[in-house]
């Protein structure tokens, strides 16, 4: 056996296994020793546990015996914490590491349906995990007051024990995630990250938890606090190589490049890592070749740790395409092919293993490589210390999580079958659904479902009956077994209606599937849009503000919300609701069209005009004469905007979105004379000269139509237009020579007695606008021959 002085233990202990261990217990060594062998049972089995814990766990509530054993022995405290983490540490042993195998604590047995059932909270743990009273057991000792007031780690192990129990729930857990978040909020002001690696390694581990939630913001926030605490600089670059075994000439390729500040962090070793299978493809390379050798840089586990972290970040923040896995694959490589650690170089393995999961060329790699790690986990090498090593910092699956892998990659492949008889040992109904139906043979699915609710009942088999027999009664059962408690007998009873387009029946029951789990990121989203159908705004608003909390990158729910708090007469909320579509959603033109819309209303001019010019950029022309307009008339009053500032600041942003909008749609009118309203404003002799320009402009587009003097509201635009252009060429006319002077009248007359004629052979009978309109050109035009006839004498 290995053995270890005591500073040894203590150091590579608070190193390697997360400082679990405390000065204050010297007698404790012995187990320590026990912990860095990965000897888990023979803790649970030793002298203290059969004799002293034994008799407490046979109380009713354990949680108070549990208690009470703790406060009459102090001096053994530290003993009861070890035998907490001895049991945390085998339950992910039998359900994640491997091998399965490991013993049954005798003295536990006797609380599994007990453990089973208070596990389960808002939904049931998986069915497929194995020995759920180590777990319990682990998390009542955690959750002792008397504990983590004594020893200031417990709070840590509580909180991976509140990571391991989600995973193993078939569904998020409100309770536990503000349990969870709590017990982060604790850890990171309390003195327990007393230095980098400790700090480096609950950041790596509390991504995992964000990442199980799929928090983007927080995911970023911890991932960038560990790279800053492990000093470490990771950058991607551009790289010519080669991908192709025929490729002849080199492209640019992504290559991750990572360096540390300081040396690594002290880690182990592991030996019997589980190999890397090859492509073996007649296209590809194994990997790509790059022009350059690669400069590899060792790095210890836990910065590995942090490499990996970054990936899920990404991966989490990307749009799920081709673009984005180009992009991840360099982090994922750099683990895959460097790693010394098991658990790190199962997860990246296993996450390669999903990213090749849909091409052609690497499915079968894949599927090969997820067989072979499902062999790894029962092998027997390593050694479960080795296993064990940052697990909680891994990412790691657990073991049924792989095994669906596999089955879904055996559908990618076509072997149905074959998926369906590892969905049927997995209890994976859901799946099991789906492959009798590709069978055409979906009324198997409700037989087998059947059988096992003739077995043992549950929520979750009645509700997949429902989803099979599309019969609302199941749902009706399920929802009264559970005591009316069950989230998820509400979600399928809504989302059956919802699916036929019945909102108005499928509202009632989402809106009770998330009072009873308020973090159903996929029903508040639903929720919100059977609101909208069925014109509850308030509700729609509610649900989609929920789900943008959640969920904050989805750009149609922030819109949806914007539109909702529009129809409540709230525009301010759906200002900022919009200003966060358009931050998730850099490219969706109408979400920039509505920002301008509700921005045009609250007065945010300079909003308006960035809007505009982003809507340009993405389509090629965009005619919103209604909000140009009023932008025109804002800025020629000088009206104040929202933030109380003039509006008249804008004019020279405002000429350059006229600039860029005339450049893109040269034949509209309207467009043109407001360009020539605005230039005017400026108020120079060479303003003015080109407001005349943009006038000429506009009246040549309208005058372009060949039926606007047969329709009255265009006839009015042109007359209209034609004194605006007559006033702008008589004012240039007193600036200019002689020269330029008969120019520019000779211009206007022509423009004025082409449409003066035009208009006089129309039969507008007594249209006061018109005829009105018509004098008025007439007027500038008598004035515009005065001014002629005085050039000439």
């Amino acid at each position: 056996m290995e053995k270890f002085d005591a500073k040894e233990i203590r150091d590579s202990e608070k190193k390697l296994i997360s400082n679990f261990l405390d000065d204050e217990a010297p007698q404790a060594l012995p187990s320590i020793e026990e912990f860095h062998l990965g000897h888990y049972g023979e803790i649970l089995t030793n002298q203290f546990c059969t004799a002293y814990l034994k008799k407490f766990v046979n109380d009713e509530d354990l949680a108070v015996s549990l208690t009470r054993a703790i406060e009459q022995q102090p001096a053994s405290n530290f003993e009861i914490l070890s035998v907490g983490i001895a049991s945390l540490l085998l339950y992910v042993q039998t359900n994640f590491t491997g091998p399965e195998n490991t013993p049954d604590i005798e003295w536990l047995l006797g609380k599994r349906e007990e453990a089973l059932k208070l596990l389960s909270l808002e939904d049931q743990c998986n069915d497929n995990m194995k020995k759920p009273e180590l777990l319990y057991f682990s998390k009542l000792l955690f959750s002792d007051k008397t504990l983590q007031n004594k020893f200031r780690t417990t709070v840590w192990w509580l909180f991976r024990a509140n990571l391991i129990h989600q995973i193993v729930l078939d569904e998020a857990s409100a309770t536990l995630f503000n349990d969870t978040e709590n017990l982060i909020e604790r850890i990171s002001v309390s003195d327990i990250l007393e230095d980098d690696y400790l700090q480096t390694l609950f950041h790596v581990e509390a991504v995992q938890f964000y990442l199980y939630h799929g928090r983007v913001q927080n995911l970023e926030k911890h991932v960038e606090i560990a790279q800053r605490s492990a000093k470490l600089n990771m950058q991607l670059v551009g790289m010519l190589g080669k991908r192709t075994k025929y490729q002849q000439d080199e492209k640019a390729q992504l290559l991750l490049k990572v360096s540390a500040d300081k040396d690594n962090f002290p880690f182990r070793k592991c030996e019997d890592l589980p190999a890397a299978l090859e492509l073996n493809d007649d296209l590809r390379l194994e990997r790509i070749q790059y022009s350059q050798e690669e400069e590899i840089i060792e790095l210890g586990a836990l910065e590995e740790a942090v490499v990996m972290a970054k990936y899920f970040q990404i991966q989490k923040s990307q749009p799920k395409d081709k673009l984005a896995d180009e992009e991840i694959v360099p982090y994922l490589n750099n683990v895959i092919e460097n790693s010394r650690n098991w658990p790190l170089r199962m997860s990246s393995l296993c996450q390669r293993c999903m990213l090749e999961s849909n091409h052609k060329r690497t499915v079968e790699r894949s599927m090969s490589q997820t067989e072979y790690l499902i062999e790894q986990v029962n092998s027997s090498k390593p050694l479960v210390s080795h296993r064990m090593d940052i697990f909680f910092a891994s990412g790691m699956k657990p073991i049924w999580q792989v095994k669906q892998i596999l089955a879904d990659l055996m559908i990618n492949l076509g072997m149905v079958k074959s998926a369906l008889d590892l969905f049927l040992q997995l209890q994976l109904w859901e799946s099991v659904i789906v492959c009798y139906t590709i069978l055409e043979l979906r009324h198997k699915a409700a037989e087998i479902i059947q059988q096992e609710i003739d077995k043992k009942p549950t929520v979750k088999l009645w509700c997949l009956l429902g989803d099979a027999t599309q019969d609302t009664r199941c749902y009706e059962t399920a929802w009264k077994i559970s005591n009316e408690r069950s989230s998820r007998a509400q979600r399928h009873w809504g989302l059956y209606y919802f699916a036929k387009q019945n909102y108005a029946e499928a509202v009632p029951h989402l809106k009770l599937s998330v009072e009873l789990n308020n973090i159903q990121e996929n029903v508040w989203i639903r929720l919100g849009f059977a609101a909208l159908q069925i014109e509850d705004w308030k509700l729609a608003a509610t649900a989609y503000r929920h789900y943008c909390a959640l969920e904050q990158t989805n750009f149609e729910a922030w819109n949806n919300l914007a539109k909702a708090y529009i129809k409540l007469g709230d525009k301010p909320r759906a200002w900022r609701s919009l200003q966060d579509a358009v931050k998730c959603n850099y490219d969706k033109w109408e979400v920039w069209d509505n920002l301008m819309v509700v921005s045009i209303d609250l007065g945010h001019f300079s909003e308006v005009i960035r809007c505009y010019h982003r809507i340009l950029e993405l389509k090629a022309q965009h005619n919103d004469v209604q909000i140009l307009k009023i932008l025109t008339t804002a800025i020629i009053d000088d009206i104040k905007d929202a933030d109380g500032n003039p509006t008249s600041r804008l004019l020279q942003k405002a000429l350059e979105l006229f600039g860029h909008l005339t450049a893109a749609v040269p034949n509209n009118s309207s467009i043109w004379q407001m360009y020539a309203e605005l230039t005017a404003t400026k108020n120079t002799e060479i303003d003015h000269q080109k407001a005349a320009q943009y006038l000429q402009r506009a009246h040549r587009t309208a005058v372009a139509n060949p039926k606007w003097f047969k329709e009255v509201e265009a006839t009015t635009n042109v007359l209209e237009l034609c004194s605006d252009l007559a006033e702008s060429y008589l004012k240039c006319a007193k600036a200019g020579s002689q020269l330029q002077q008969k120019a520019m009248l000779g211009s206007a007359k022509l423009s004025l007695v082409g449409v003066v004629k035009k208009v006089k052979e129309q039969d507008f009978g007594d249209n006061e606008e018109i005829n009105e309109g018509l004098a008025k050109v007439e007027t500038y035009l008598n004035k515009i021959l005065e001014e002629f006839q005085k050039i000439n004498e």
